[in-house]
């Protein structure tokens, strides 16, 4: 009779992965946010208007009216649904900043180009609105008033970012 703990047991070798550092010992920051409630407000009644429209459009009896009323229809229907969805976010790890505005597609600045960062106060005039604006070098999210981060990288690009907490990614970015 043997001993089941002194039985050889043959297992295949697993491939080891390097440490990753526990997340609370990493630099970082992981900020996002909502769009304000007079957006998400009018995107319900966009969305609802539309869907409105779209279904008198085509549910009407008989002959149908114009088939061109469909399309301000639809087009409340996705601008509506895209207010309603619109969330901003910034994320800082060791490697990159990453700048999100649902539903856009993430954009990201690596950490070893980015040349200054600085705290600035916005609002809807200091960059030409709100939302995503893009002008003469400059890239801002700004969704609400208050006090951003301003980023510039080696090229001379700028990236402002309107967060709930300015200073703690103003700290996360200049570690």
């Amino acid at each position: 009779m043997t001993d089941t703990l002194s039985v050889p047991t043959f297992r295949l070798a697993t491939a080891t992965r390097p440490a990753v550092p526990h997340r609370a010992s990493r630099r970082g920051l992981d900020d996002h946010g909502l769009a304000p409630a007079w957006m998400r407000a009018v995107g319900a009644v966009l969305l609802l208007g539309g869907l409105a429209l779209s279904a008198a459009v085509l549910g009407w009896p008989g002959d149908a009216p114009e088939a061109s009323l469909l399309v301000p229809g639809l087009v409340g229907v996705v601008a509506g649904f895209l207010l309603l969805v619109a969330r901003t976010g910034l994320t800082v790890t060791d490697e990159h900043v990453t700048v999100r505005f649902r539903p856009l597609p993430p954009r990201r600045i690596a950490r070893r180009r980015i040349a200054d960062v600085r705290l600035v106060e916005a609002d809807a005039s200091t960059y030409g609105g709100i939302g995503l604006r893009r002008a003469r070098g400059v890239r801002a999210l700004l969704l609400t008033p208050g006090t951003g981060v301003e980023i510039t990288d080696d090229r001379g690009r700028v990236t402002f970012v309107r967060t709930a907490r300015p200073e703690a990614a103003y700290r996360a970015l200049a570690a």
